[in-house]
Order: C-alpha cells, then sequence, then structure tokens
C-alpha cells in the first residue's frame, strides 16, 4: 500500500511537471516587447528565469504574443494558461490565480499639454472622451471609478497605443488611459514627442503579475512562486531590471 501511495505521488508529481501552460502575451514594453524577431523585457526575461528553474521543457519561443483583449480571454477561458505581465486588482482578483508581484505599475490619464487640462476628482473625467486598450487595466479602472462607458473608446491590435497618441493627435479623444511608464515607451519607439503630453490624473499604483487560469493546479502555482522568490533573493532579479 506504501509503495503504491509513493508511486501515484511520483506519477502525480511527473504529470505536474510535465504538464505545458499555454503562455500569451502583449506588447508592453519595458516589460514585454518583441525587438529583432525575439521576445524580450523585464517581465519576459523573468519568466525564462522561471521554466529553467521550474525544470520546464517550455522555453520562450513557446510564448504567444498576440493582442492584450485575446490573451486576456484566453487566459481566462482555457485551462493551464497564463496571460502577463497583469495588474492584480480587486475586481480580477478571482478570475485568475496570481505569481508574483513582478514589478511595480502606475496607471494614468494622459493628455496634450497644449489642452491645459485639470482633473481634480474622478468624476470630471466625464466630461472628455478618454481612450483606452480594450480590456485593459486603464478602461477597467476608469469603469470603476464611475466613468460612463459612453466616454470611453476602446481599441485593440498590435498598433494601439500608438494609434491612440495619434487619435488624441488629431482630436479624436482628449485622453489615453494606461500604464504610464509603458505609454511613454511605446511613444518613443513609434517617433512620438512624449513631451507634449502630461498625466493629469493617476487612476492606480499597483503590481503586475503572471496571471493563470483559475483551473491551474495549486502545486503549479506554488511551484512557479518558489522560483520567482528565489530569483529575487539571488540578485537575478535586480539584474534583469538593470538591463532595462
Amino acid at each position: 500500500m506504501k509503495i503504491g501511495y509513493i508511486l501515484a505521488s511520483f506519477v502525480l508529481a511527473f504529470n505536474l511537471w510535465a504538464q505545458e501552460i499555454d503562455i500569451y502575451t502583449e506588447n508592453y514594453p519595458p516589460f514585454n516587447m518583441k525587438e529583432n524577431d525575439k521576445l524580450t523585457g523585464i517581465s519576459v526575461d523573468i519568466l525564462g528565469e522561471i521554466l529553467k528553474r521550474t525544470g520546464s521543457t517550455q522555453t520562450l519561443k513557446d510564448v504567444k504574443l498576440t493582442n492584450w483583449s485575446r490573451a486576456y480571454s484566453i487566459a481566462q477561458k482555457k485551462k493551464n494558461s497564463m496571460v502577463f505581465s497583469t495588474t492584480r486588482t480587486k475586481s480580477r482578483e478571482k478570475l485568475f490565480k496570481w505569481v508574483g508581484p513582478i514589478t511595480e505599475t502606475a496607471i494614468g490619464v494622459l493628455a496634450p499639454k497644449d489642452r491645459h487640462i485639470v482633473i481634480n476628482s474622478a468624476g470630471e473625467l466625464n466630461k472628455y472622451k478618454i481612450g483606452t486598450i480594450l480590456k485593459d487595466i486603464g478602461e477597467l479602472l476608469l469603469l470603476e471609478a464611475g466613468v460612463d462607458k459612453k466616454q470611453i473608446q476602446s481599441v485593440s491590435g498590435e498598433n494601439s497605443i500608438e494609434l491612440s497618441f495619434n487619435k488624441m493627435e488629431n482630436n479624436r479623444i482628449d485622453m489615453f488611459a494606461y500604464d504610464i511608464t509603458v505609454a511613454n515607451t511605446n511613444a518613443k519607439k513609434a517617433g512620438i514627442d512624449i513631451d507634449k503630453y502630461e498625466n493629469v490624473y493617476s487612476l492606480k499604483k499597483g503590481e503586475l503579475y503572471y496571471a493563470f487560469n483559475p483551473a491551474t493546479d495549486d502545486l503549479i502555482i506554488e511551484k512557479w512562486q518558489k522560483a520567482l522568490e528565489e530569483i529575487k533573493n539571488d540578485g537575478t532579479y535586480e539584474k534583469i531590471r538593470n538591463r532595462y
């Protein structure tokens, strides 16, 4: 009986070790991005280390790059799937199982400086047309703050951030709600003068995580979390952050 129990435990452990995770991400520099046909970024490099340390047969080549709304939806519906980098919030808490935090994040509302827009409360945002990325944290936070859906214009796709800046430039929207660091990084890459824009309202300061489908086995989550803690404790984490 004892031998059978040990054998069953070994088989279970092996199955968990061999279990592949469908990993999805978006272009979200400097955390996850594609450069020279290769995925890179803070969250990507940390992920690579986690895969190695958990003994996974998967590599960064197995990560699927797509638009945020698709990646986010798949991770909620498909067992053994994961999306990153995802801001952890109260409303999202039960939608996923979480490994992290990866790093800090600050979500704000950007607007052209020459508009001289001043926002003192969330309610004042309803005076303006605000751009967001579909199903992104910016959209979610605006809705949680009581901004009318009619005032929010969400877009999706690979160049959605650049498109949002162009919409501000052409007065099709007044503002853009997004992670400030990521918005600035993308704007610079696209040749947009970020000095023409300012953060007129802060929506949230939070943290980024790897977000797993809720049906994912807890032992997998524990294994990934342990690997991440090791990365933070042995200096690898700081080395990765310093690259960017």
